[in-house]
């Protein structure tokens, strides 16, 4: 189980109900979710407490944004350098996702920096692909992190440890 902790504004259209906290299962943790007001549509960035990773999903239609966002962060998840085991552990969390309130102001504070990254992305002409979006969102340096890096701290909090030399993703595919 993990949650998706919805800020204030996210939580009131989502019908402003949580679970009870409980720890996460998942070495990943939590994820934070903001609403993102673009043209054509609202999106719903959705941040990983623990490293920082970034999924951008569709708003509407609200009911079916858990689904949505497991969808979305499965592939991203695959992506980290670790186990087969390891990330089914990962991925299976995904399958019970609750609700509940955005408290890390740190990851808060990252995410507006990350909400005007997908303003500039759209704002230069960026495509309307939402993985590329999320995965040019992952090779951000984030200076909040032992790594610097979300791709690199997924790998440390997956598996403990990075792999010498080791360089970030580096999605190229659109650059502002």
């Amino acid at each position: 189980m993990i949650f998706l902790r919805c800020s204030a504004s996210l939580l009131k259209q989502l019908g402003g109900e949580t679970a009870p906290d409980a720890p996460p299962t998942s070495r990943l943790g939590d994820w934070d979710a903001r609403l993102v007001a673009t043209r054509p549509k609202h999106l719903v960035l959705c941040t990983n407490e623990r490293t920082l990773l970034c999924v951008v999903v569709p708003f509407a239609p609200a009911k079916e944004l858990r689904a949505r966002f497991a969808v979305a962060a499965e592939p991203l998840i695959r992506l980290i350098p670790a186990s087969q085991e390891i990330l089914a552990e990962e991925i299976a969390a995904l399958s019970d996702i609750q609700l509940g309130r955005a408290v890390n102001r740190s990851v808060r504070s990252s995410m507006t920096h990350f909400g005007y990254a997908v303003e500039a992305w759209f704002a230069h002409g960026g495509p309307l692909d939402l993985e590329d979006l999320g995965l040019w969102l992952c090779d951000t340096p984030c200076f909040p992190l032992k790594t610097d890096w979300p791709w690199l701290e997924a790998e440390l909090v997956v598996t403990g440890s990075v792999v010498p030399g080791r360089r970030p993703l580096k999605h190229h595919d659109h650059v502002i």
